[in-house]
């Protein structure tokens, strides 16, 4: 197991674990669990570098995948976060924004599904309409959301019991999924590889702030995990402002962290392009702070 330190940026959050896994024997790290402080907050020069590379390999921008995740191009953000003094409008106009959200997706979903790769559905699907294929399924989201705002309501500031589930494709017995929380895999299940690679979302409030973890059975950190981090600090950041609670860490549990050595040399020169972006970045913000405080004497 190797538990990355904390950081502010989803860029060093990335970084440091595709560092880390690449040096390990094969490329490949059994439980790896990053930890960004400050979910959606990056280093736009190392996007830039990640985004040129997967361009090159013909691989899916930051974007196209964090999508995936949090469609962020479909959710018309109203801009104020959910509060139990809220008046009757603004929670309407809350509520109708990630309304409008929930069927956008579901609009193109059949549209999405044609598509090899989302023959189960999406990650979001999963999220707003379990299990996944068909619009009219269980909104796990919006029943976080109502199970938060009713902690908010009641004053609690500890909760650690709302969990969003992406794999238990189906019961013995044809029994329903539950919504309360429990995740119950399917006994027949016998798929060594595939979708879905994210496996679990766990919600955890704490004095507050709402944070969350994210379970990967097999995270590919060179073709994936950039725009990973970036939709699931979305997630969360959504979540928050649906429900009034300040956005915490999120943690990432890679159960097998994939650095693709497999790719060729060129994953070895992204991690060291990204780490000099980093430090040019470093240097440039050091030095402008310098120059603030000069100018303010």
């Amino acid at each position: 197991m190797i538990a990355m330190t904390p950081v502010p940026t989803v860029s060093e959050a990335w970084l440091t674990s595709i560092e880390a896994t690449a040096a390990a024997p094969g490329g490949r790290v059994v439980h790896l669990v990053t930890t960004v402080t400050a979910p959606g907050s990056e280093v736009p020069e190392v996007r830039d570098v990640v985004n040129g590379r997967l361009e090159r390999a013909g691989m899916q921008s930051v974007d196209t995948v964090a999508e995936t995740i949090f469609p962020s191009s479909l959710y018309p953000d109203p801009g104020i976060d959910w509060t139990a003094a809220l008046d009757a409008d603004g929670v309407a106009v809350l509520d109708g924004a990630a309304a409008d959200l929930y069927t956008a997706y579901e609009d193109i979903l059949p549209l999405l599904r044609t598509v090899h790769a989302n023959r189960s559905g999406t990650y979001f699907s999963r999220m707003i309409t379990w299990p996944g294929k068909e619009p009219g399924g269980t909104n796990q989201l919006q029943l976080r959301i109502d199970g938060l705002r009713a902690q908010q309501r009641a004053g609690r500031r500890r909760n650690n019991t709302l969990d969003i589930d992406l794999a238990a494709d189906s019961l013995a017995g044809g029994r329903d999924w539950a919504t309360d929380g429990l995740q119950v895999y399917a006994v027949g299940d016998r798929r060594p590889r595939g979708f879905p690679c994210l496996t679990h979302i766990d919600l955890t409030l704490h004095e507050g702030r709402l944070h969350c973890t994210a379970v990967y059975r097999h995270q590919y950190l060179v073709e994936k995990a950039y725009g990973n981090l970036m939709g699931l600090s979305a997630l969360l950041q959504f979540l928050c402002q649906q429900t009034g609670h300040a956005v915490g860490e999120l943690c990432v549990h890679a159960t097998l962290a994939d650095a693709e050595l497999s790719e060729g040399a060129w994953v070895h020169e992204l991690a060291r392009d990204a780490r000099d972006a980093l430090t040019v970045a470093h240097k440039a913000d050091a030095a402008a702070k310098t120059a603030s405080v000069a100018a303010a004497r």
